[in-house]
């Protein structure tokens, strides 16, 4: 059964260059393959029903202690209740990523986002090392040490990137 998560590409500017919230994914006990890999703030949807939004808030906050300020291309109908005891939305995150082999059967909603102003504070028990990266540090890790990586991300990057170099 998939395993459904929320992730977020946190950008900020930084003397009118882009960086992104980076840090190091650290679960030597429970995910040894992956721990020590480079990674953006994300997380599984802990409770059935859990709204996407509300999981990506509390992951960036629990991860990094910081504060979601906004989503960018925020896309979202309303919610419909049509039976009064049920209820949906839709939303467009921006990308979709899924592991295909090994690993555990993730798949993930990606957004692009902003926090408030704060100091990042990793999240000892899953994280360490959290710092702003330089938008052209991070797409060199992708193209030259793609397995500095986690790679559940790696495919998120690469719509980025694509996208970033035409902006």
């Amino acid at each position: 059964m998939a395993i459904p998560f929320v992730g977020g590409i946190i950008e900020r500017n930084n003397n009118g260059e882009t960086e992104i919230l980076i840090q190091t994914r650290w679960k030597p006990n429970r995910d040894p393959v992956y721990s020590g890999t480079l990674e953006f703030p994300a997380g599984v949807l802990d409770e059935p029903y859990e709204n996407v939004y509300d999981a990506l808030k509390r992951e960036i906050k629990e991860e990094c202690g910081l504060t979601l300020k906004n989503i960018h291309g925020d896309s979202q109908t309303k919610r419909y209740t049509p039976k009064g005891n049920d209820e949906s939305f839709g939303f467009r995150p921006y990308c979709c990523v899924q592991q295909l082999k090994n690993g555990k059967p993730w798949i993930g909603f990606i957004f692009i986002c902003e926090v408030e102003s704060g100091e990042a504070k990793a999240q000892a028990s899953e994280v360490k090392d959290v710092q702003w990266m330089k938008v052209s540090e991070i797409k060199r890790i992708f193209e030259s040490e793609p397995e500095k990586l986690f790679t559940l991300e790696i495919s998120a990057w690469e719509f980025y990137f694509k996208e970033f170099t035409e902006k």
